[in-house]
């Protein structure tokens, strides 16, 4: 009877433990205070020693001091009363620390570890990246999803994204090349039947497809653009504004032809 109500007790001490200390951090070595700080959510010491050890040639080239201060910008940016410092832009800090951190972290392994706090970067990020595209301020949402980009060189969607953001801010070449990047990735994803809905990026991806789609047909490129809005018909088939772009492009063809 004792140790059942002890396995009980132990259970709801860890149900009840703060989220850093569920986290799966590095621990070991030179930088297991960063591990401790940042677990009892000391984000301002551990913020503060991850630096100094960024400065000193012995550690620069190490990956984990890198990740604390992005994963304490993080903190700094959603939880700002713990830091006695106020940072001016503790996202887009956090987002430069990751960068630097994913240069570093040469095999990817800590990474790997980490996903799902470097991923919470990302998706903060994300958001304010969204509500620029939205708003039609293509300048700044293109600002943004390239630093996001920079942290995750993979992500095809912020890729497709943020080339269609720079399009449409007039920096066609580089926007181009990303975008056709993208496209020749979701054309494998397509025929290999790979492709998957990502809930953060979804909605803009949609709107990439219709905002560039409707930019091509604008500047008389309507083949390419229905060649691009078939493949997001593909990818996001049960999309009603990527199914009313399909067809209001397919409509124009046979005045584009006379």
């Amino acid at each position: 009877m004792m140790k059942s109500t002890l396995f009980v007790f132990c259970l709801i001490g860890l149900m009840v433990l703060p989220s850093p200390m569920l986290q799966a951090q590095v621990k070991g070595g030179d930088f297991d205070k960063l591990f401790d700080w940042y677990a009892m959510e000391d984000y301002e010491r551990c913020a503060y020693k991850a630096e100094s050890y960024t400065q000193k040639d012995k550690y620069r080239r190490a990956p984990e001091p890198y990740m604390y201060m992005a994963l304490c910008m993080y903190q700094a940016h959603i939880n700002p009363d713990a830091f006695d410092e106020e940072y001016k832009d503790p996202i887009k800090d956090a987002l430069k620390y990751a960068y630097k951190f994913r240069k570093k972290d040469k095999t990817g392994e800590l990474y790997a570890k980490n996903k799902r706090q470097i991923d919470q970067i990302r998706e903060e990020a994300l958001d304010r990246a969204k509500f620029y595209f939205n708003d039609g301020d293509y300048y700044k949402s293109s600002s943004e999803f390239n630093r996001i980009l920079k942290v995750m060189p993979g992500d095809v969607n912020v890729v497709f994204i943020t080339g269609v953001a720079m399009v449409h801010s007039r920096n066609v070449s580089q926007g181009t090349r990303l975008i056709d990047q993208a496209l020749d990735t979701l054309q494998m994803l397509d025929t290999t039947n790979t492709f998957e809905k990502d809930e953060v990026t979804h909605e803009v991806l949609v709107k990439a497809f219709v905002s560039y789609t409707d930019y091509l047909s604008d500047n008389q490129e309507l083949d390419r653009a229905l060649d691009i809005i078939t493949l997001g018909r593909r990818l996001i088939p049960d999309n009603a504004a990527i199914r009313s772009q399909y067809k209001k492009l397919y409509a124009k063809a046979p005045e584009e032809e006379d």
